[in-house]
């Protein structure tokens, strides 16, 4: 995927702006993205100086994601923004999650694994449905209605004999 390759060394000193639109083909060729689909737009602010890039990633838009608890799809909202600070040096570096260093020849970047991070960080580490209006829970009933009647306990009758002890 070259469209996420910034050819930063022909840009003058200042700000550059770039903007993409992020679909399915993008989702497909992560691993981590199985199942996920959605229409997402990455709006990238370049502030390039003599000896660092500084990059203000912007991150609005809707995710198709599967919910765990009723395995039927819904739409998430999401939008964020991060910062990426690019130094030059010898090598390759990585400082901070938000500050590398790569070698003084180098000439473009690829902002794609970067892209990937934002995004992944802006899912919710609980998938579910969003509640709906009247506050009840958005995911398939019936589907519920099967979870709550096989996840019952059963009673063991080899402790029944100890629920008559008083203590």
């Amino acid at each position: 995927m070259e469209e996420f390759v910034i050819p930063f060394a022909g840009l003058s000193t200042g700000s550059h702006s770039f903007k993409f639109e992020i679909g399915s083909s993008f989702f497909e060729s992560f691993e981590y993205f199985e199942n996920v689909s959605g229409n997402v737009f990455v709006t990238l602010s370049l502030l390039k100086e003599p000896n660092m890039l500084i990059f203000d990633v912007s991150i609005d838009g809707t995710l198709n994601l599967i919910c765990d608890r009723c395995l039927g799809n819904f739409d998430q909202k999401i939008e964020g923004s991060n910062k990426l600070i690019i130094k030059f040096g010898e090598s390759f570096i990585e400082e901070s999650e938000d500050v590398i260093i790569i070698p003084v020849s180098e000439s473009r970047i690829d902002l794609k694994q970067y892209i990937f991070e934002y995004l992944s960080l802006l899912l919710p580490i609980k998938k579910v449905h969003p509640l709906k209006a009247d506050g009840g829970s958005g995911c398939d009933p019936d589907f519920l209605a099967r979870i709550d009647k096989y996840s019952r306990p059963k009673a063991d009758p080899r402790w029944d004999a100890l629920k008559n002890l008083k203590i």
